[in-house]
């Protein structure tokens, strides 16, 4: 393939991810149309499918790329010098950050778990996610190290809390900025939460 047939190509399937992670984060994998994704990117449906083969891999990939987003953002997160609980309150707030500015990754993911997560990428995921299980926990290590984290503490239930807590949050922000009549979606009650969940968890590491 020549060069400008390369950059050509893509530049389509740029645009047709683009148009796939708004129709895939607003309808899901089953309410969402190949031919509304094909019309978005502006082309027609035989070279979407030129492209990405099937709706199957198409919506593959566009769990793929959500994750590579808040990878990214934790990558930028991991500095070695850090003290660990400096580094695990960080990334606390950053998750809270990334997900305040990133709804449709909360809403793929949402549908994606009401589908049993039965289409995503689980081997690509592993691979993107472990270096981010792997800084945290070896930030608990070495405050056990340092004496600054609990002997007692388990790694694993420190990274699913890290994990956990903000998308819980939001996955829930709509509904309970209804019951408790406020919106909890605005950045002074993120940053107000995000705060509370990262003393939280420092709280419960400190020696």
């Amino acid at each position: 393939m020549k060069l400008r047939q390369y950059e050509k190509s893509e530049l389509t399937k740029e645009r047709i991810l683009e148009a796939a992670v708004d129709e895939f984060a607003e309808k899901g994998f089953y309410g969402a149309r190949v031919d509304a994704i094909a019309e978005a990117s502006g082309i027609n449906k035989r070279m979407l499918y030129a492209h990405f083969e099937s709706k199957e891999k198409l919506y593959a990939k566009v769990l793929l790329i959500a994750y590579e987003w808040i990878a990214a953002r934790e990558r930028e997160c991991m500095v070695e010098d850090e003290d660990p609980i400096d580094a695990i309150k960080g990334f606390v707030n950053m998750t809270f950050d990334f997900l305040l500015e990133n709804p449709k990754f909360i809403r793929l993911l949402m549908w994606e778990n009401l589908n049993r997560a039965v289409s995503i990428p689980k081997d690509e995921l592993v691979k993107l996610k472990e270096p981010t299980f792997e800084y945290i926990r070896q930030k608990i290590r070495l405050g056990k190290k340092l004496g600054t984290v609990r002997e007692s503490v388990d790694e694993h239930q420190i990274v699913l809390s890290v994990m956990s807590f903000a998308f819980a949050y939001f996955s829930n922000a709509h509904t309970m900025s209804a019951l408790m009549d406020r919106n909890l979606t605005s950045r002074e009650d993120v940053l107000r939460r995000s705060e509370f969940i990262s003393d939280m968890i420092v709280k419960y590491l400190e020696a």
